[in-house]
């Protein structure tokens, strides 16, 4: 399948919810939730993870554009990224909203065939 064949939604939601699909990720997106900006050093201080870790996993929360990096100085801040955040946002409810609508029109995948589904029994 080509990619082109993919609905919009799935394209666009596809990068950020593989960036979110670790428990360590969630927990940092809920952890950089809580403040306007925190250092990877601190993260890996309120986190079971090693800084290394954290530093793997906010690099891949940056570049499906969930956080944003302020670099001040030799440090560097982490904060959600608001724009992000509403992009996600908006693209699940969507994305819900789509699943609803067709859950609502439901049919069958494919005619059942009675004359192959039956059961014959040998005497």
């Amino acid at each position: 399948m080509e990619t082109s064949d993919y609905n919009e939604i799935a394209l666009k939601l596809s990068p950020m919810l593989h960036a979110l699909a670790h428990p360590a990720r969630l927990q940092i997106m809920l952890h950089l939730a809580k403040y306007n900006g925190c250092q990877a050093g601190s993260i890996s201080g309120k986190l079971p993870l090693a800084k290394s870790t954290v530093s793997e996993h906010l690099s891949k929360l940056k570049e499906a554009g969930l956080i944003t990096c302020i670099a001040e100085g030799i440090c560097s801040n982490y904060q959600i990224s608001d724009e992000g955040y509403e992009m996600i946002k908006a693209s699940l409810n969507e994305f819900l909203e789509l699943m609803e609508f067709s859950r609502a029109k439901r049919s069958d995948c494919c005619a059942v065939n009675l004359v192959n589904t039956q059961v014959f029994s040998h005497v």
